[in-house]
């Protein structure tokens, strides 16, 4: 069972959720984060954290297909806090993206959790923690370690440990590269911080976008807080292209099979056994070598 926030215990919590993106390396004529894993469209997995974790409300930010993939999400019928749609009309970055969805942030939100639809391997305990670390903090970011971080931005800390800016790995020096943590791209930020921040984001980088991680040097600058929660490489894992797809599958698979095995059932072949994550399979079942993809009971 996943625990819930206490609500009224907490400062107000609002989702800003990334997924304006067509996803050009899928090589699809179907936006990327509806390409399905567990039987769910990818987005989904994102959007079924944020009730449990507090969110009140979720500004979903849509570019390409945004029709499509907001009757998607209504067909589906699961349960999204207060969902609001908001458009990045043009794709300048993670920063403008962000930007495209405060006009609908409420005027009384204390935090908000930023979060992509191309992540469905996020776990509810990873964001547990970056909540809590989250306070008394202007941002609080998920971070990995990876033996080879090329592509990633790099996470560049003080002489005392401290967060000092993130580095995007096109903007990198040699030394910089040379970095193995790095930024996972979820974050929870202080919303008064998170305005006034995003006003004085500026493209003079290698690619000429408004990078969200700048918030990192900005917080700093204003002599704000900010901290760090490290996360398993392969929870927070984003997918890109269709080998990725493939290998969030099958970390996927692999979650789902010991659940469900934990709960009562034998499987006699987990490595082979496709479990949609919709499926409900009563104790005491047992699975030889199939593809489950109707209720089982």
């Amino acid at each position: 069972m996943i625990a819930t926030t206490n609500i009224e215990a907490s400062p107000r919590l609002d989702a800003i959720v990334l997924a304006a993106g067509l996803g050009m390396r899928m090589r699809s004529q179907q936006i990327k984060v509806l390409h399905r894993l567990g039987g769910r469209p990818m987005v989904e997995h994102t959007l079924r954290l944020l009730l449990p974790l507090g969110v009140r409300r979720t500004i979903l930010v849509l570019g390409h297909q945004a029709d499509h993939v907001a009757e998607t999400l209504r067909a589906r019928r699961i349960p999204i806090p207060d969902l609001q749609i908001a458009l990045q009309r043009e794709p300048r970055g993670t920063a403008d993206a962000v930007r495209s969805a405060l006009p609908q942030l409420p005027e009384d939100s204390s935090q908000v959790v930023i979060l992509y639809g191309d992540t469905p391997l996020l776990t509810m305990d990873s964001l547990q923690r970056l909540r809590a670390a989250a306070q008394g903090q202007a941002v609080a970011m998920l971070v990995m370690r990876l033996a080879e971080p090329r592509g990633y931005g790099r996470l560049v800390r003080g002489a005392d440990g401290r967060p000092l800016r993130i580095v995007e790995d096109r903007d990198c020096t040699d030394a910089e590269r040379t970095i193995t943590e790095v930024n996972a791209g979820m974050y929870v930020v202080q919303s008064d911080f998170l305005r006034r921040a995003l006003a004085r984001v500026q493209a003079d980088n290698a690619a000429r976008e408004l990078y969200l991680t700048d918030l990192v040097a900005l917080a700093v600058a204003e002599g704000q807080g900010v901290t760090t929660v490290e996360a398993p490489s392969d929870e927070v894992m984003g997918v890109n292209d269709r080998v990725d797809l493939a290998q969030a599958e099958r970390l996927l698979r692999r979650r789902v099979n010991q659940d469900v095995m934990r709960r009562g059932v034998t499987m006699r072949d987990p490595e082979t056994t496709h479990i949609d994550l919709d499926v409900e399979i009563g104790s005491d079942t047992e699975i030889g070598r199939a593809s489950c993809r109707e209720r089982v009971s």
